[in-house]
């Protein structure tokens, strides 16, 4: 494991979110997450990030009525395609408090339900056995205690249950230069830390969940950075997001190193996209 070089508390996170609310939907829309690009294609940010969330559902077999829990769920989009593709019932969880307010705002979904909740996933008061599966798209990083974040999954799940995760992922032989543009990466992005998915393996097999597969995705999520490089350049030509992001860098100046250092950590090979199955064991 890589940790940040200062603590990033879930409070921390959840602030973070917060105040770059309107910045980050004015860059990539209310689907925070990678989008999925196959070579040589041109796809819309929208279908590139379903075609990411469909990828990880392949594997968790929803039937109409599962129960599945969306943790880290941001603005609810995710969770409301899940239910109107499956038709299951979704349970979403985000530290962000704008996220969750705006979430609870969409309009219902044709199939399935959807509900939003604010809070931590490592505090959430969820029932034992309460879902059949789980997804976790890119809030693993986020999470301060990665090895509870396994156990509350497992905690969670109904025996056979599975969860699906998509997150940044480290190269355990990083040299020293690129293990200080991780930290970097850290403190512009509210990351307590990152792990291996030799660490993420080891976390899961300690939380008795089984560990089904990963894939690596760095190639194919690629176009996504370059995307929001360009997006974040077009919505600081309104004078009124660059004033609050100004305002905001001020404080936090390391913020500006977030999309440099993220695209760097990419091309030197530090930085890896994982997808990653587990189930619970029977």
């Amino acid at each position: 494991m890589l940790c940040s070089p200062v603590e990033v508390t879930p409070e921390g996170v959840g602030d973070h979110y917060d105040r770059l609310d309107e910045l980050y939907r004015s860059i990539w829309g209310t689907t925070l997450h990678h989008g999925l690009w196959y070579p040589e294609e041109s796809s819309s940010v929208e279908l590139a990030t379903k075609r990411l969330l469909n990828l990880l559902l392949l594997s968790l077999s929803i039937n109409p009525g599962a129960r599945l829990v969306d943790i880290g769920c941001g603005y609810g989009t995710d969770a409301h395609h899940i239910a109107e593709l499956t038709g299951a019932s979704v349970s979403g969880i985000t530290i962000s408090r704008a996220q969750a307010t705006k979430a609870r705002k969409m309009p219902l979904p044709g199939k399935g339900k959807v509900s939003i909740e604010h809070g931590d996933w490592l505090q959430n008061t969820y029932p034992a056995e309460n879902f059949d599966c789980a997804i976790a798209l890119e809030s693993l990083s986020h999470i301060q205690d990665k090895k509870k974040f396994f156990s509350e999954l497992h905690r969670v799940l109904v025996p056979g249950g599975r969860a699906a995760m998509a997150c940044w992922t480290i190269n355990p032989g990083a040299s020293i230069p690129e293990r200080i543009l991780l930290r970097i990466l850290c403190l512009s992005g509210a990351l307590p830390s990152l792990g291996s998915i030799r660490d993420y393996r080891t976390f899961a097999h300690k939380a008795e969940l089984s560990f089904m597969e990963s894939r690596d995705l760095t190639a194919q999520v690629a176009p996504t950075w370059s995307l929001i490089a360009r997006n974040t350049l077009r919505a600081l030509m309104r004078p009124r997001l660059l004033v609050s992001s100004l305002k905001i860098g001020v404080r936090r100046p390391l913020l500006f190193c977030a999309i440099p250092s993220m695209i760097l950590a990419f091309h030197t090979g530090a930085l890896r996209y994982s997808a990653l199955w587990v189930e619970k064991k029977h």
